[in-house]
């Protein structure tokens, strides 16, 4: 009887531990998406609904796709850091495996990619993709990959084109811009662009642009279409000239040396969600519809120059910034003109 006892006790034990290891075996790795605000507000522009796009896919796809369920969780981070340029450093130290960013915070690894936001050089988001398809700029894709802990998985959607808002006008003529005060968040290559078109750029956050408009301080502001309800436009900017300074792209990216490291399976189940998300579309037409919107709005007046204007703005854009595209490596300016 104690013998019986003692087998059962003994398998009781091997099943019950064989339970425990299976239960760790199955534990999901937290995935997380690091952003620099909860989603009730981060929802409410490019880069949020961007990023919570993917982060939904991921979510589903880790929990129906065979080669993923029951190991890993996507969750959503919003909480613990108060700026893109936080939550980038954060997932290149690992803290977190996703989150976006754009040319200008790239900048502080690579200074060379402040050429991407330099105003008229990129048409337009079709032009930025196919710039990054040139040899020369995978090569830097790569290299912020190799050496600076974060690897660029999709260039998925832009923050909308930059345009410049004022409620100076009426606008007919470059020359009506001279002396106009635009804020912007402190580029160098819009600095040089304003100086040369005649405004006045004045850098400040985000968040003190309408209480400046409101005394004054400014004249307007350059910014993506999306941005005008937040500024509560076109009351606070009558005016909006169409001939935008150039896209801001919105890049998916993901800590390397986790992304390197999953099982191949695993982590080709993961491009396939990243492949297969397309937002582009959205937000071009979203922009298109805010454009016609406002070119319908008594309120507000869409600024369209004539041809020999257009030519004018357009020469003096490219003269912002020559000096300064003398510091950029040959190869990669003959990757963004051979392109357009």
């Amino acid at each position: 009887m104690k013998s019986m006892l003692k087998k059962v006790l003994i398998m009781l034990a091997v099943i019950s531990m064989a339970m425990v290891s299976s239960g760790i075996a199955r534990a999901a790795q937290e995935v997380k998406f690091l952003f620099p605000e909860p989603t009730s507000s981060a929802l409410t522009y490019p880069e949020g609904q961007m990023l919570g796009v993917y982060c939904g896919a991921f979510d589903f796809h880790m929990k129906e796709l065979p080669v993923l369920r029951g190991r890993y969780a996507a969750r959503w981070v919003g909480d613990l850091y108060k700026s893109p340029e936080d939550v980038l450093n954060a997932v290149a130290m690992g803290a977190g495996q996703f989150t976006y960013t754009t040319p200008y915070f790239i900048e502080q690894f690579d200074p060379e990619w402040r050429v991407l936001l330099t105003p008229g050089l990129v048409k337009d988001m079709s032009h930025f993709i196919r710039i990054m398809n040139t040899p020369e700029w995978k090569a830097k894709q790569e290299e912020l990959a190799k050496n600076k802990g974060f690897r660029i998985l999709k260039w998925p959607t832009t923050m909308g084109n930059f345009f410049v808002y004022t409620n100076k006008g009426p606008i007919e003529k470059v020359e009506d811009l001279k002396g106009v005060k635009i804020r912007y968040a402190g580029q160098q290559t819009f600095g040089n662009a304003f100086k040369k078109l005649g405004i006045i750029g004045v850098a400040m956050p985000y968040s003190e642009v309408v209480s400046s408009l409101q005394t004054n301080m400014i004249d307007g502001h350059i910014d993506n279409i999306f941005a005008y309800e937040y500024y509560d436009m076109p009351r606070t900017c009558k005016y909006v000239i169409s001939h935008h300074f150039g896209p801001m792209p919105l890049a998916l990216v993901v800590n390397s040396a986790w992304w390197d490291a999953l099982p191949e399976k695993e982590r080709k189940a993961m491009e396939y969600v990243v492949n297969v998300v397309d937002c582009q579309a959205y937000f071009d037409n979203n922009e298109a519809a805010v454009i016609e919107w406002w070119d319908n709005n008594p309120k507000g007046e869409v600024i369209r120059f004539t041809s020999k204007e257009l030519a004018k703005w357009n020469k003096l854009l490219e003269e912002a910034n020559a000096d300064l595209l003398q510091s950029v490596d040959p190869k990669l300016l003959d990757a963004i003109r051979r392109t357009r």
